[in-house]
């Protein structure tokens, strides 16, 4: 067991001064073994879809916290939750989803201030931020930051409430979760007063002939479900972690014993190797899923 673990890790005379692992025709295999897994996590998503799937850990509650919590940091007041804003940003997320979308301004020209105006929200400021993709409240709110635009409406002195959705659905189809942040602030004069409709009817414009569509929230739109599924995307970026750590690792062996060796070979320069598989093991983990708009 040791002196095959030896000829595959460690170079020696038995693999002619090359550890196995580094060969073309391993380095090969590992290569199509990674495409034939990631195909059957792809089929056994279509096929499986409640258990291996997206699921993200984003709520409303965290949602607020955090982006209060930003704003105190940078000086300016906390948002209040608006139900108005709230029923917004749910359909504005359940219209992005049954017409296939990703965008403020839906392909039929219906932008966020229309979801305002459904729920009765009057404004003097208003803005949106979206999100997909993302598995954590927290990496949520940091894009959101790192982005200079929904920096801006996050932290912007002009709002004073703001509304939340968070919805699982599929967006080109693929699995996904929507964030839908909402922000407004009312006129001075006007007190908003809307309740939730959820669970009524929506009329939706359709892209293709203008007609009306009805959406069933209470059905077609769920927020976040405790379920426990396994995301394709972490168990993708496990296996790419394991392969290229195992790799990095050979040639770490390698370079330090053909060194001491002084052991001469021709077949290219194992640190520029080395770099280069650091680089890509680096990108690998730091990888993360998420979209912002």
């Amino acid at each position: 067991m040791f002196a095959r673990t030896r000829h595959f890790f460690v170079p020696h005379s038995s693999n002619n001064h090359k550890a196995r692992v580094l060969h073309p025709s391993i380095l090969s295999v590992f290569i199509a073994f990674f495409l034939v897994y990631q195909f059957g996590i792809n089929f056994f998503t279509l096929v499986s879809p409640r258990i291996l799937g997206f699921a993200s850990n984003i709520t409303t509650d965290q949602l607020i916290e955090f982006t209060n919590q930003k704003r105190m940091e940078n000086g300016v007041g906390a948002l209040e939750l608006n139900q108005a804003l709230n029923e917004a940003a749910l359909r504005k997320a359940g219209d992005m989803f049954a017409f296939d979308y990703w965008s403020h301004t839906s392909p039929s020209g219906r932008d966020p201030w229309d979801f305002f105006k459904e729920t009765g929200y009057a404004y003097i400021y208003a803005g949106e931020n979206l999100a997909r993709d993302f598995m954590n409240s927290s990496t949520v709110i940091e894009a959101w930051m790192e982005s200079p635009t929904h920096r801006d409406n996050l932290l912007s002195g002009n709002y004073k409430e703001m509304g939340l959705a968070v919805v699982n659905g599929t967006l080109n189809g693929v699995e996904t979760t929507l964030v839908v942040q909402l922000f407004g602030t009312p006129p001075p004069e006007k007190e908003v007063k809307t309740p939730p409709i959820i669970g009524q009817a929506v009329a939706t414009e359709s892209a293709a002939g203008g007609k009306s569509e009805q959406v069933f929230l209470g059905e077609a739109l769920k927020t976040q479900e405790e379920e426990d599924m396994i995301s394709p995307f972490s168990l993708t970026k496990v296996l790419a972690v394991a392969l290229l750590t195992m790799i990095f690792l050979a040639l770490v062996v390698d370079v330090v014993l053909t060194g001491r060796r002084k052991i001469v070979r021709l077949s290219g320069k194992n640190l520029a190797h080395l770099i280069f598989i650091f680089i890509l093991l680096l990108a690998a983990i730091l990888t993360t899923q998420g979209a912002v708009l």
